[in-house]
């Protein structure tokens, strides 16, 4: 096996058996992951060889919500996950494997050269109430699948039931045709359509049966572009069973799934009983078209809906539209909706009046709220983005660190996230359409979101938000080269295993790692990692210091381990800290016990000998105690000084007096000499 750690610690079988169970045979692919990679798997504990493990991409994370509702719950004619965790990958690497059932059988494929189709019965018996079944069961669960669409649909053979595979190993709906999604999920970036409803998988087992009903796939040939706006422009049913001959009774189960609006979509429950579902359809009101058409560019848009998905897909044009007043004037007079003028109106005159938000934003909040008026059902918007506000996590998952792909695209899509978040877009989306039932919600989901990417230092901002939302993305920074680093338990082994000639071993990525995983609150340490090197702090060397004591919080976990090569590393940038000790000699011992620290791999140790606070309150005794000293020195100088100069006074006084009683005893004897005779 790889080894991933020093001498403290390394990767043993064990570490890479999923589940302590599991394992992945890498060189030995299988057919069934549904568009991922796919793999046998030996079971260890059990002894079972039916079994396959789904790789996860870096940057699309599995679904941790299923993973956790349905891991160990057996559900018929569904590859249910087992388990998931690291394994060894065909990289020789470390990925992320969810472990399912192998398929039973073959894909139920839609070749594109067309195929037999199949009878209702087939469709009833072998389709429909199996599939309705799962969905129900996981409805009940409150998770949905996401991924049904042929390639992901199994039978054994002829005759028997079929098989609902594996959604569970990327972002929901993330590999779905958009013949296959609802127009509001289709619009939507692949990454960013969120976890979605039930009724979605309806929507798609619908396009499902039209499909195995008329021997080829829907729409066929048509770019995403063009599907969409057919949808919108006939209805979903309209659209997708376009040439083909349905039976009856298919006919009218689908014409049911594939309502446009969610909630006219009959439960998976009712479609267990093909009759009742096919006897209780609900009347949707057909789309109100108008009696002129408006031009968006090359396209000519006659109901509200197409004209919402035209302004988000060229939000300049609709901007210029929508302050000209062309779009209201259209739809008062030319499709004959008063109020939706008037709530278009309304948008336009905020846009107007609001002074505190830059020109740019003002007219992507215009158009996000226009694209919601027009389409109660539409997704955010944003500058030709659109996303479900639950996908914004698995969005920045799918942009990667800076620098991981085309500079420009992530740029605009960092910029994008960062808008949305900051702006909390998403409350003011949801308070925009007709039909948002949690605003509330979504008041708070917004909030706490921008409360996230304004944590100060490497602590928030969007890697913050990137780990924080995707409890299952792997650590993205270099500096853990390439491993797959999850669990906040595999980090430190990774680093170890990394650790060269650089400085530092936390970067941005990794400080914003440990801040979602831990439970510990280190965000000054962030702050202090996140400013330069002359920043005016104390004392010298601040940034080792930080990094020494996160690295000792993330030990605490395994306290027995030894850690060398992180100690050399985080020793380079600490060591300026020894000249906070005035002592030289207790300066000189803290040294030798940190380069003894060092050979040991510890870093406890090592922060222990430099923020050792009683050692510190000596050294500043001594201090003291040598800066009262040398007062005294210098007192006692200064008094010998005072002495000598009165001494110096005194003896020049003394040399005056003499020498004036020596120049009277010379005037005297002159005096006397000269009185002689």
């Amino acid at each position: 096996m790889v080894g991933s750690g020093g001498s403290g610690r390394r990767r043993s079988d064990a570490d890479l058996l999923i589940a302590g169970a599991y394992e992945v045979e890498w060189r030995n692919s299988v057919a069934g992951g549904g568009g991922l990679a796919s793999f046998n798997v030996i079971d260890h504990r059990h002894g079972r060889r039916d079994l396959m493990a789904v790789q996860v991409k870096q940057a699309a994370p599995a679904r941790a919500l299923p993973l956790s509702v349905l891991t160990g719950v057996h559900i018929e004619n569904l590859l249910v996950p087992l388990a998931h965790g690291r394994a060894q990958g065909p990289d020789g690497g470390v990925a992320w494997f969810v472990v399912t059932p192998q398929p039973p059988g073959a894909v139920i494929s839609a070749p594109a050269d067309g195929f037999r189709p199949w009878s209702e019965r087939e469709l009833v018996d072998f389709v429909l109430r199996p599939a309705a079944l799962v969905l129900d069961a996981l409805a009940t669960l409150g998770v949905s699948h996401r991924a049904i669409r042929p390639d992901n649909m199994f039978q054994p053979r002829g005759g028997q039931p079929v098989t609902l595979g594996c959604a569970w190993a990327g972002p929901p709906a993330c590999l779905q045709p958009a013949v296959f999604e609802p127009p509001y999920a289709a619009m939507c970036h692949p990454s960013g359509r969120g976890e979605g409803t039930i009724a979605d998988d309806v929507y798609a087992l619908g396009v499902l049966l039209i499909t195995l009903a008329g021997g080829r796939l829907p729409m066929s040939g048509l770019d995403d572009d063009a599907v969409i706006r057919r949808k919108l422009e006939l209805g979903s049913f309209a659209a997708i069973s376009a040439g083909f001959r349905l039976p009856s009774v298919i006919s009218d189960l689908a014409r049911g799934m594939l309502a446009e609006d969610p909630d006219h979509r009959p439960l998976p429950v009712l479609l267990a009983d093909p009759m009742a579902a096919r006897a209780r359809r609900v009347a949707a009101r057909p789309t109100q078209r108008a009696q002129r058409a408006l031009e968006i560019g090359d396209h000519q848009i006659w109901d509200a809906r197409t004209l919402g998905y035209a302004i988000a897909r060229a939000p300049e044009a609709g901007v210029r539209l929508l302050r000209g007043l062309d779009v209201e004037n259209w739809l008062r007079r030319s499709l004959g909706d008063a109020g939706l003028g008037a709530r278009i109106e309304e948008a336009v005159r905020s846009r107007a009046i609001d002074h505190a938000t830059d020109s740019g934003k003002a007219d992507a909040l215009l158009v996000m709220r226009a694209a919601a008026i027009l389409d109660p059902l539409a997704p955010l918007c944003w500058r030709g983005l659109a996303l479900q506000p639950d996908g914004i996590g698995t969005l920045i998952a799918h942009v990667g660190p800076r620098g991981s792909s085309d500079a420009s695209v992530q740029t605009d899509m960092e910029a994008a996230i960062q808008a949305i978040v900051q702006l909390e877009a998403p409350a003011i989306w949801a308070n925009a359409g007709s039909r948002r039932d949690n605003v509330a919600a979504a008041q708070i989901d917004a909030r706490q979101l921008r409360l996230l990417l304004k944590i100060a230092g490497w602590a928030g901002g969007l890697p913050r938000l990137a780990y924080a939302l995707n409890p299952l993305l792997p650590c993205r920074s270099a500096l853990v080269g390439g491993d797959c680093v999850v669990r906040l338990q595999d980090l430190m082994p990774a680093l170890e295993a990394n650790a060269g000639a650089a400085d530092f071993v936390v970067d941005q990525e990794v400080a914003a790692f440990i801040s979602a995983r831990s439970t510990n609150r280190m965000d000054q340490e962030f702050v202090i990692l996140s400013q330069t090197e002359d920043a005016d702090i104390d004392p010298p060397g601040h940034r080792g210091l930080a990094q020494l004591r996160i690295l000792a919080r993330l030990c605490a976990q395994d306290e027995s381990a030894a850690w060398p090569a992180l100690a050399r590393a985080a020793l380079r940038p600490a060591r300026p800290a020894l000249t906070q000790w005035r002592s030289l000699t207790t300066r000189s011992m803290r040294e030798a016990g940190l380069v003894a620290a060092v050979e040991r791999g510890s870093i406890a140790a090592m922060l222990a000998i430099l923020e050792n606070q009683e050692a510190h309150a000596r050294d500043a005794d001594g201090v003291r105690n040598a800066e009262q000293e040398l007062g005294h020195i210098a007192h006692e100088l200064h008094h010998l000084a005072a002495r000598k100069r009165d001494r110096a006074l005194q003896a020049q006084a003394t040399g005056q007096e003499v020498a004036a009683a020596i120049g009277i005893m010379v005037l005297a004897i002159s005096a006397v000499v000269t009185a002689l005779p």
